[in-house]
C-alpha cells in the first residue's frame, strides 16, 4: 500500500471501456456516480435511499446501487474516484501531532506525512492509493475544485471555455479561474482560504437566524421581499448595502479580499461567523424564532446584491484575460439561481453552462469524469442536460407495491392526460416517473405538482404539504418550445436543471400567481419531451385544457425530509400530508 501522485497504474487496457466510480463524502452530502466510458450511468445521493436528510455517512448504499445499475461488482471498476485531496491536509499537519501513532492505521496519514515534510514537499493534484485491498481499484483523491470542473467543463459539451468555481472552502481555495481546452485545464487565478465569498453569504445567512452552508437559498428568496411593492429606487435606500459592498475588495486579476476582521467563520473554535465588529454595524442577529421584518428582507437583499456584483466583476475580468465567449461555473455559489439566471447580462459572456449539481453532491460525478478524462485523454463533447441518473420501477412495479398495501388504485391507459386532468381539476399530485433525478431539485420525475393558475397555491403547498416557511416560492415547469412567450429571457433559452430565475412577462403574471415570486420572477424548468417523455406529454395536455404551458413543480417530500426514491417512500409521504392525488408510473392512487 502507498501513494502514487503521478502515473495511473489501474487496468485499462485498449479497446475497453473504463469504469470510473465517483464517491463524494463530504460533511453535507455523500453521493456516488458510476461513469462509462466518460458518460454517467448512474448517480444516487445516499440520502435518498437511507431516508436521512443531508445524510452524512460514507454512501454504501448509494456505491452499491450505482454498481447494480451498471450490472458491475467493484472489482470491475477501474478506478474509484474522490473529490476530495487530503494529500494536501498532510502538508500542514501538526508535527506535534506525528510524533507517536495511537493506532497502527495512523500509518496511512503519518507515514507520508512526515516523508513530505522531510522532503520539503507538497501535495500534487491527485494522490492515489494502490493496493488498499485485494480486488479493490486504484483510489485517486483529486482536488476538490478539479471535482467541480469536471462537473461543469467535462459536462458541458464545450471544447474550449472559460471557468469558475466558487464555494464556501475547498481543501486550500475558494475560488477558481481557469481556461479548458479539451481534456487539460489551465488554471489562471486561485484565492485561498479565508478570503471567502460563499462564507461571506454563510455568515449573511446565520445573521438572519438560518442555517449556513445550507440555508442560504432561503436568503436568495428572501431578498426578493425588499423591493416587492416598492418604487424603482428602494435599492438606494438600503442601509446595509454600503455596509456589506465595502467588506469585500476585487482585484484586476479576479481574485478578491474580504475585510476578515469582521468574520470569525475562520476561527474554528467558534460556531459564530460574524465578528462584533459586523454586530455593531448590521445590528443584533435574529434569532431563529423571531418573525422576519423589513430590516431582515432589506439585509438579505444587501447581501445578494452584494455577491451578484461581486461575481459579475470577477467574471469579466475573466472574460479580458481569456477572450473566451463560453463560460462555465459550478461550486455551492452557484446553486444561487437568482444570479445564474443574470450573468449572460451583467457579465461579457454569451453563452453559461450551469450543470445540475453544483454544489458538493455533484463531485462524485464530476471527479469521475474528470478522472476519466485524465486517464483516457478523451472526452465526450456532448452535453449533459438532464441527470435521471437514479434508480426506475416499471409500472408493473409500482402496481404490485400498490396492491401490497391495499390502497384505492387503478391502472390508467395514459398517466399524462389522466394526471392533467386532475391538475386542472385544481388537485396536488404527486408525481413518480421514471429515473430518479441527481441533485438538490427534483424535475418532474420524483415532483409535486399544481394548477399554477391557483391564487392559494403557493400558500397551501407551503402549509399543508411542504410544512415550511410561507415566503418560499415554488418553480414553474414550462415546455421547452414556450418559454420566451412567458419570460423575458432571450430566445431559444433553456433551463433544464431549474437552475435559473428569469422575471415572467408582466402580462402573464396573473395568469400564474401561484409560481411568481414577489419580484416577478420565476426559478424555472424547461421541459423537452426527449428527457422527460411523460413529463412534457402532461403539461402539454395540460396547456390544452388550460391554455397555461406551465405546472407548479416542488420536489416530492415534506420539510426536513429526502426526496422520495422508491414507491414506498412516495406512498409515505402521499398519506402524511395533504396530496390527494398519487401517480406511481401508470398507478393512479387516492386517499
Amino acid at each position: 500500500m502507498w501513494y502514487s501522485t503521478s502515473r495511473f497504474s489501474g487496468r485499462l487496457k485498449k479497446g475497453f471501456f473504463m469504469n470510473v466510480l465517483g464517491i463524494c463524502h463530504d460533511v453535507l452530502v455523500c453521493s456516488a456516480a458510476l461513469v462509462r466510458d466518460g458518460k454517467v450511468v448512474a448517480a444516487i445521493p445516499e440520502e435518498r435511499l437511507d431516508r436521512i436528510k443531508q445524510s452524512r455517512v460514507f454512501p454504501t448504499l448509494a456505491i452499491q446501487r450505482c454498481l447494480e445499475m451498471g450490472n458491475l461488482t467493484l472489482s470491475d471498476v477501474d478506478a474509484i474516484a474522490i473529490g476530495w485531496n487530503p494529500g494536501i491536509e498532510l502538508e500542514t499537519i501538526p508535527s506535534g501531532h506525528l510524533t507517536s501513532r495511537r493506532w497502527r492505521t495512523e500509518h496511512l496519514t503519518q507515514v507520508p506525512a512526515r516523508l513530505m515534510q522531510l522532503l520539503g514537499s507538497n501535495a500534487t493534484d491527485e494522490v492515489t492509493l494502490l493496493g488498499a485491498a485485494q480486488g479493490c481499484p486504484p483510489i485517486t483523491f483529486i482536488n476538490h475544485y478539479d471535482a467541480h470542473v469536471g462537473s461543469a467543463f467535462f459536462a458541458s459539451g464545450y471544447s474550449e471555455a472559460a471557468i469558475m468555481v466558487l464555494d464556501g472552502r475547498a481543501e486550500k481555495q475558494t475560488s477558481l479561474l481557469a481556461v479548458g481546452r479539451g481534456t487539460k485545464v489551465e488554471k489562471l487565478t486561485e484565492v485561498m482560504f479565508p478570503h471567502s465569498l460563499g462564507l461571506f453569504y454563510g455568515t449573511i445567512t446565520q445573521m438572519l437566524g438560518f442555517k449556513p452552508d445550507g440555508d442560504e437559498w432561503k436568503v436568495m428568496a428572501l431578498a426578493s421581499y425588499a423591493n416587492a411593492n416598492a418604487n424603482a429606487n428602494a435599492n438606494a435606500d438600503n442601509e446595509f448595502y454600503p455596509i456589506l459592498k465595502s467588506l469585500v475588495h476585487v482585484e484586476a486579476d479576479g481574485s478578491f479580499e474580504m475585510a476578515l476582521d469582521h468574520f470569525e467563520y475562520h476561527n474554528f473554535f467558534d460556531r459564530r461567523m460574524y465578528s462584533n465588529k459586523l454586530v455593531k454595524k448590521l445590528g443584533p442577529p435574529r434569532t431563529k424564532s423571531e418573525p422576519l421584518t423589513k430590516q431582515h428582507e432589506k439585509l438579505a437583499e444587501a447581501m445578494q446584491r452584494v455577491f451578484e456584483e461581486t461575481v459579475s466583476a470577477i467574471l469579466t475580468r475573466l472574460h479580458a484575460r481569456t477572450g473566451l465567449d463560453k463560460l462555465v461555473v459550478s461550486g455551492g455559489c452557484f446553486m444561487n439561481s437568482v444570479y445564474n439566471g443574470k450573468i449572460e447580462a451583467q457579465t461579457p459572456f454569451k453563452e453559461v453552462y450551469i450543470g445540475g449539481s453544483p454544489d458538493d453532491s455533484g463531485t462524485a460525478v464530476g471527479a469521475a469524469l474528470w478522472l476519466d478524462a485524465q486517464r483516457t485523454k478523451k472526452r465526450s463533447l456532448e452535453p449533459i442536460v438532464h441527470n435521471y441518473w437514479g434508480p426506475e420501477y416499471t409500472d408493473a412495479q409500482c402496481l404490485e407495491v400498490a396492491k401490497r398495501f391495499k390502497l384505492s388504485a387503478e391502472v390508467v391507459a395514459d398517466p399524462a392526460v389522466s394526471g392533467a386532468k386532475d391538475l386542472a381539476d385544481g388537485k396536488i399530485i404527486g408525481w413518480f416517473q421514471g429515473r430518479m433525478e441527481f441533485g438538490q431539485r427534483a424535475l418532474g420525475n420524483r415532483s409535486i405538482l399544481l394548477d399554477p393558475r391557483r391564487k392559494d397555491g403557493k400558500d397551501i403547498v407551503n402549509a399543508a404539504i411542504k410544512f415550511r416557511e410561507a415566503f418560499r416560492p415554488f418553480a414553474p415547469a414550462i415546455l421547452a418550445d414556450k418559454v420566451h412567450e412567458w419570460f423575458e429571457c432571450p430566445l431559444g433559452t433553456k433551463v433544464p436543471f431549474m437552475e435559473r430565475v428569469f422575471q415572467f412577462r408582466a402580462e402573464k403574471r396573473e395568469l400564474v400567481p401561484a409560481v411568481v415570486h414577489a419580484d416577478g420572477s420565476g426559478r424555472l424548468q424547461t421541459v423537452d419531451a426527449n428527457s422527460a417523455p411523460r413529463y412534457h406529454a402532461l403539461i402539454t395536455e395540460f396547456e390544452r385544457l388550460t391554455g397555461v404551458p406551465i405546472v407548479l413543480n416542488t420536489s416530492f417530500n415534506l420539510n426536513g425530509e429526502a426526496i422520495v426514491c422508491a414507491p414506498d417512500d412516495a406512498i409515505r409521504s402521499f398519506f402524511t400530508c395533504a396530496l390527494e392525488v398519487l401517480y406511481l408510473g401508470n398507478v393512479r392512487i387516492t386517499k
